[in-house]
């Protein structure tokens, strides 16, 4: 039941609501892909960053193609829409270390090279970020193990 009602907060992109149903799932059945996945989006829209973090490092140290291979339709995955909005908020003289975790989080969604992208500016900003440079480890291993030579 927490589940379907997050679900519907989620569609209703009101990801505060959505955000506390399913921490109650997640609490419960730490193993739904589906409720991790989303709770990752609403920790990104909710200033959670920390939570966000640490989700996220759960997620790719299990199986990074948890998100590589989310279906934005089917999912109704609001990250194209995300990334559009973000993306116009930052400028070369604005790079808010905080916007662009959240855009190399929520890229990972849809493209993993670009996502790369921002991990790896990043890690230029802070190249002692033990998270930075163990999902920049994880994506390139994925992208060379999975490109086509």
């Amino acid at each position: 039941m927490k589940e379907m009602l997050g679900n519907q907060f989620f569609m209703a992109r009101n990801y505060p609501a959505a955000q506390k149903e399913f921490e109650e799932v997640y609490l419960t059945k730490p193993g739904n892909i589906s409720v991790k996945k989303k709770l990752l989006i609403c920790y990104t829209q909710t200033g959670k960053l920390k939570e966000a973090i640490k989700l996220f490092c759960e997620i790719i140290n299990e199986d990074l193609e948890i998100i590589l291979k989310t279906d934005p339709v089917k999912e109704d995955c609001p990250c194209p829409e995300l990334i559009e909005k973000i993306e116009k908020q930052i400028h070369p003289e604005n790079e808010s270390y905080e916007l662009l975790l959240i855009l190399a989080i929520i890229w990972l969604y849809c493209d993993e090279k670009k996502s790369l992208e921002y991990f790896n500016k990043l890690h230029e900003i802070d190249p002692e970020s033990k998270v930075v440079s163990s999902a920049i480890q994880i994506i390139r291993n994925y992208i060379s193990e999975h490109s086509t030579h």
